[in-house]
């Protein structure tokens, strides 16, 4: 999303051979996500959702995507149904010929079985969401947490995570990003949403 700078690099290596490389890329345009305002107004679904399973990885300019299917548990900004499964592309993966993992700065691979708060981004030919870089997948294990700066959007007494999303798409702010720094249009996925299963498969190593 926008344009990546260079890599850089952290290898691990043992008994003088290189055994395994993590490299971190960043976007060089893009805009300031630090607060949960500018993430949702950059983002077009937000939503709180259970990493099923790893579906693939696929590459663009050098640059891996790695796609999960996410069960959606509560939607607070788009289109998405609560109870679906849909595609998420997060920026980065494992490149098996170099053996390296490669994440965008600051961000760490998902992991199957939990649950975060996903800011997304789609574009109109495609068929999954993509992930804001760093700040697209917050860790959030139940809704129902309290969180007690939260306005009490839905009026039931309590101030949870739920009311601060909900409050964060009533509150959002359109982060500048400068001209250009629309994220580009990414390859077709390796597999298509109607591939992913509606049900609940048990979570599986995403090593797998």
């Amino acid at each position: 999303m926008g344009a990546l700078g260079a890599w850089g690099g952290i290898q691990a290596s043992g008994d003088g051979r290189p055994e395994f490389a993590v490299e971190y890329a960043h976007a060089s345009t893009i805009g300031d996500f630090s607060t949960d305002e500018r993430l949702v107004g950059f983002a077009d679904f937000v939503f709180h959702g259970t990493v099923v399973v790893k579906k693939g990885t696929t590459e663009i300019d050098g640059i891996p995507e790695t796609q999960w299917a996410v069960k959606v548990n509560e939607v607070y900004e788009g289109t998405l149904q609560a109870g679906s499964t849909t595609v998420v592309n997060q920026t980065g993966g494992y490149d098996e010929d170099s053996n390296s993992l490669m994440l965008m700065e600051g961000d760490l691979p998902l992991e199957v079985g939990e649950n975060y708060v996903f800011s997304t981004r789609k574009m109109s030919d495609r068929a999954w969401y993509t992930m804001v870089p760093a700040y697209g997948a917050q860790p959030v294990g139940s809704t129902t947490q309290p969180f007690p700066t939260a306005e009490d959007m839905d009026g039931d007494g309590t101030r949870t995570v739920a009311d601060h999303w909900m409050q964060m798409v009533r509150d959002q702010v359109e982060p500048d990003i400068g001209p250009g720094a629309e994220p580009d249009p990414t390859d077709e996925p390796s597999e298509q949403p109607s591939d992913v299963p509606t049900g609940e498969p048990e979570p599986t190593d995403p090593a797998d």
